[in-house]
């Protein structure tokens, strides 16, 4: 025979929130008219008599808080919040115990359970009142905070879906740009100047080549970084010696660098490393045009390369204007350097460095800088080494 008493206050008027609902779990009727009325006027209040009545009761109530005496016959307390505990549709409802003892050690059982706190016999209603109100305004306050973490959590999701899609739209205009502007690039390259007689001709063929160059970059560069994010960019790793790479960089860029000095130092034996070539000639490119830009003709552009324990390190150092710290690691960012630089006349996509960095981890490597204003700025790159560059090889 389920012994579930259910007692309720008036109908709180319609405009007013619901009450909070609490379950009391005694078996000494004079308890519990005393903490009916220490609660009556600011909760609707359920009753059980045992415990096994309460664990009843808690399926179909689900009060925001129990206060729940530990000795009762058959099933006491401690068990029944144990039971409480395990389930995870109960295990977030706060449990007060009600107590007689006063050992220290029944006060930490009843903790070590999930209790959240203890009243103690003989009850003072303004106690009882006191500890209800704080435990229930806590309760309320957890509830509205996994709300609000559940709503970001969704926001977020939607936020990363809305990404995908605006990441696989670029990638499929890119994608379809680069086959026109591969033919418009060789059909520049393969015109002649005597073909057509304006005299300005020559020099407007000369910035047209520039440009499609620079756009099949940018179509190129996009590719790439969206493979790497995907972890799609097919890498062919094998034992390459770095110097041959970032000179053959520096002999390409020689026109960028408008009288620049650039100094390569190898530090110790030729410095080999276990990377895809291509890739890697390409973040030396990357990270040398980007010295470029901002290094003055009266400046300089040091390039080291070493072996640092198991890394292959190379090292490009700049004399430009450096990077703010709060910006270190946004040039990473895909059109990171944009925001940074949008107030300077330099153009940048703010892709070559996030290429470099994502092309550098894929590799096992990792990239980083050091910078400051005023101190020009050095970016360290290392990469699996390999044993060719070591003294014993």
């Amino acid at each position: 025979m389920n012994q579930t008493k259910i007692l309720s206050n008036a109908v709180p008027p319609p405009a007013a929130p619901a009450l909070p609902t609490i379950l009391i779990v005694e078996d000494v009727a004079a308890n519990i008219d005393i903490l009916l009325e220490a609660l009556g006027d600011q909760c609707s209040v359920s009753v059980a008599l045992d415990g096994r009545d309460a664990l009843a009761t808690v399926g179909t109530v689900r009060p925001d808080l129990i206060l729940l005496n530990i000795m009762m016959p058959g099933m006491d307390g401690h068990q029944v919040c144990a039971k409480l505990k395990e389930d995870p549709a109960t295990r977030d409802i706060p449990v007060i115990f009600l107590t007689a003892l006063n050992e220290d050690e029944d006060e930490e059982k009843g903790l070590r359970l999930g209790a959240v706190d203890y009243i103690t016999k003989p009850f003072a209603p303004a106690i009882v009142r006191a500890r209800v109100r704080n435990h229930l305004a806590l309760r309320q306050a957890q509830i509205e905070m996994q709300g609000q973490r559940n709503q970001i959590q969704a926001a977020y999701q939607k936020l990363r879906e809305l990404e995908k899609l605006r990441d696989d739209l670029v990638h499929m205009v890119v994608h379809d740009m680069r086959s026109p502007l591969t033919g418009l690039a060789m059909f520049l390259e393969v015109l002649s100047p005597e073909l057509v007689q304006e005299p300005d001709f020559l020099e407007n063929l000369h910035l047209m080549r520039k440009t499609c160059r620079t756009l099949a970059n940018i179509v190129t560069s996009l590719l790439d970084v969206s493979r790497l994010e995907a972890g799609q960019m097919p890498l062919h790793r094998e034992a390459c010696d770095l110097e041959p790479l970032i000179q053959a960089v520096r002999q390409r860029l020689a026109v960028l660098h408008q009288g620049c000095p650039i100094s390569v130092r190898v530090s110790g034996p030729p410095v080999w490393a276990e990377c895809d070539p291509a890739i890697t000639e390409r973040i030396f490119e990357n990270l040398l045009v980007n010295a470029a830009k901002f290094t003055p003709p009266e400046g300089s552009i040091q390039i080291e390369l070493v072996r640092e324990g198991p890394w292959a390190r190379f090292t490009i150092t700049d004399t430009g204007p450096g990077i703010p710290a709060e910006y270190h690691e946004k040039v990473f960012e895909k059109f990171g350097q944009v925001e940074i630089y949008q107030n300077r006349e330099v153009p940048s996509t703010g892709l070559g460095l996030t290429f470099c960095k994502l092309a550098t981890e894929a590799q096992g490597g990792e990239i980083r800088l050091e910078s400051e204003p005023g101190r020009g700025t050095t970016f360290h790159v290392r990469l699996p080494g390999h044993a060719r560059g070591t003294l014993a090889a």
